[in-house]
């Protein structure tokens, strides 16, 4: 159920600046920086993704700070949209940890099996595309509802759980 908020047109874009930034560290570091790296720079695949991990840890740890700021300086609908744009990192976090726990199988997997023309062990390849299918769907799916809350935000709605999860104080 969404709950409408009374704000002002300020308000509303603050609240918006949340969903806008999470759906920058989506789009813009994990698809175009990460393709970037591979196409341009020639960087292997997993060095590009680790690297774009790394940028997107920044932005969530930004977003934690510039959520406990909003929720003692700002309105409360732009704490709340912060506060459910730092939630929604909760999926991505559990991608990224997901990956690396599939991409580090090939450190305890034994050394005995076959290597590709590249040098490259051919299950080190397998485990990488492997860890990488959940993370790009969890990307997109936070492409999804990055978009469907900068709406949200821009109308002053906020889901009704959120505001029963996170009173107003």
């Amino acid at each position: 159920m969404i709950t409408v908020i009374d704000a002002s047109i300020k308000e509303r874009r603050d609240a918006k600046a949340a969903h806008e930034l999470f759906t920058i560290n989506t789009v813009i570091v994990h698809l175009f920086f990460t393709l970037g790296l591979i196409k341009l720079l020639n960087i292997d695949m997993n060095s590009a993704i680790y690297l774009s991990i790394l940028i997107s840890f920044v932005i969530i740890i930004y977003t934690y700070f510039r959520t406990k700021k909003a929720k003692s300086n700002d309105a409360y609908l732009v704490y709340l949209h912060w506060q459910l744009s730092l939630n929604r990192y909760k999926l991505l976090i559990s991608a990224y940890v997901f990956y690396f726990l599939v991409t580090s199988l090939g450190l305890i997997i034994s050394t005995d099996v076959p290597i590709s023309m590249d040098g490259i062990r051919i299950i080190d390849s397998i485990l990488s595309l492997l860890g990488i299918v959940p993370l790009f769907f969890c990307i997109l799916l936070s492409v999804v509802l990055g978009s469907g809350s900068m709406f949200n935000a821009g109308r002053s709605e906020i889901n009704q759980k959120l505001v029963q999860k996170y009173p107003k104080s």
